[in-house]
């Protein structure tokens, strides 16, 4: 790659990092990035999942601290984010690959949509029950976004802590330091596949990986001074910018 692609790639692994630690949608800014900067729908996605998994590592490392205390609920909800992650992997494996090009604007444009309205949710449903961990409910949920982000990934970090936030009563600083540990696992897991069966671009993996583990740590220790809901905003408003350029090239 040439230098400028990849202090490109590196950059926008530190923005991702930095979005997910805070917010968790920076797989919007880095998968249209990639494709931008020429991979397939395809190999943008898997290369994406592999790379932005250090920057998850990095920021569940920084967040340790507010993670005492979660173990029995996050290792009740391995088990429904790992079975979700290697299903959600294996039906981008299995599908031909045209169904994942033709879908690929509308699943940005979903991250980006969810990404904007999580807090309107959140209050929509507060009235669910926090009892008892979650429940049924909470693990359906977690298995749910797990197959989606096996599959593709963009915004699920939102949708982790919409669901964290129905089910699982605590301050949002610890929802979302459980948030990242779920994020780590599904894209952990499926990157785990994709390294051995997809079309990884290994140097824009590299790259992205550096980016990602720097933002990471960043957003770890800035996410409680930063407004998460302007972070929403502006990263909503780039995904649906971008989703209509990727829509707008297909039918081109």
């Amino acid at each position: 790659m040439d230098l400028w692609v990849v202090s490109l790639v590196v950059l926008a692994g530190v923005v991702a990092g930095l979005v997910n630690a805070i917010a968790g949608a920076g797989s919007l800014l880095t998968f249209p990035a990639l494709v931008g900067l020429g991979l397939s729908p395809l190999a943008a996605n898997v290369s994406n999942c592999v790379g932005i998994s250090f920057g998850n590592a990095s920021t569940v490392w920084g967040f340790r601290g507010m993670l005492a205390g979660q173990r029995p609920l996050l290792v009740r909800l391995l088990l429904p984010a790992v079975v979700g992650s290697l299903l959600g992997a294996g039906l981008l494996l299995c599908l031909p690959s045209q169904v994942f090009v033709l879908v690929a604007p509308a699943l940005v444009a979903l991250g980006a949509v969810l990404t904007l309205i999580q807090p309107l949710i959140a209050r929509k449903l507060d009235w669910l029950s926090r009892e008892g961990g979650g429940g049924a409910g909470l693990v359906i949920g977690i298995f749910a976004t797990s197959v989606y982000g096996g599959y593709f990934g963009s915004g699920i970090g939102v949708i982790f802590l919409a669901v964290l936030g129905m089910f699982v009563a605590g301050p949002l600083s610890s929802l979302n330091a459980i948030k990242s540990v779920l994020q780590l696992i599904s894209n952990g897991v499926a990157g785990l596949i994709y390294c051995f069966t997809g079309p990884v671009a290994w140097p824009f993996v590299a790259a992205l990986a550096a980016g990602s583990i720097v933002g990471g740590l960043i957003g770890a220790r800035v996410s409680r001074y930063v407004s998460a809901l302007q972070l929403r905003i502006a990263v909503g408003t780039i995904g649906l910018l971008a989703a209509a350029v990727m829509a707008y090239r297909i039918g081109s």
